[in-house]
């Protein structure tokens, strides 16, 4: 089976935030986008983005992870098609990373019950969002609980970091190294 890994985009996501993980993984995995509804979206950044495949194509068997990352616009994303494919994944073991407020979209799919994860959410967009938050929240720049990964969103080399380990995309320590900033 071929190696991929699916990114979620919508209107405004945060590329700054899944950069890194995306030049580690794209080395040994296919990177697939997709979009709800298809069509092309546009980044905080202003980058106009099309996305390579639709939701109807999609099965998380055929992945080794669902990326989502944060941005303006996460928290209003809630299409039950959505929801469906992120609980899907989880379901069948697949992971899922997400950073900053992408993570209200792994909450909203109810994949952080009984989960630790760690998130950007501010306090008062925390309390709102407590019914999709029902993890344990911890104070940690990247957390990992069984196959789901969570970064704040200024944590984006350790999470691209941890994404490449958990996939093996690193050949050496200089490899590793060089996206710390080390070589």
């Amino acid at each position: 089976m071929k190696k991929r890994v699916l990114v979620y985009l919508y209107p405004q996501f945060r590329e700054v935030e899944i950069m890194v993980a995306l030049s580690i993984v794209s080395r040994f995995y296919e990177v697939l986008t997709f979009t709800l509804p298809h069509g092309a979206v546009t980044s905080e950044c202003g980058l106009t983005m099309q996305p390579s495949i639709k939701l109807k194509n999609i099965n998380p068997l055929e992945y080794d992870m669902l990326l989502i990352p944060g941005g303006r616009q996460a928290g209003s994303q809630s299409d039950p098609r959505l929801i469906r494919l992120i609980k899907a994944f989880d379901r069948d073991g697949v992971r899922i990373a997400a950073i900053g407020t992408g993570v209200l979209l792994a909450g909203k799919a109810g994949v952080l019950v009984n989960k630790n994860f760690t998130s950007s959410v501010l306090e008062e967009e925390h309390r709102r969002a407590k019914d999709w938050l029902k993890g344990r929240a911890v104070n940690r720049p990247v957390v990992e609980d069984k196959n789901i990964i969570t970064a704040k969103n200024n944590a984006y080399i350790d999470f691209g970091l941890v994404i490449g380990d958990r996939l093996g995309c690193f050949n050496s320590l200089d490899d590793y190294n060089l996206y710390k900033g080390r070589v």
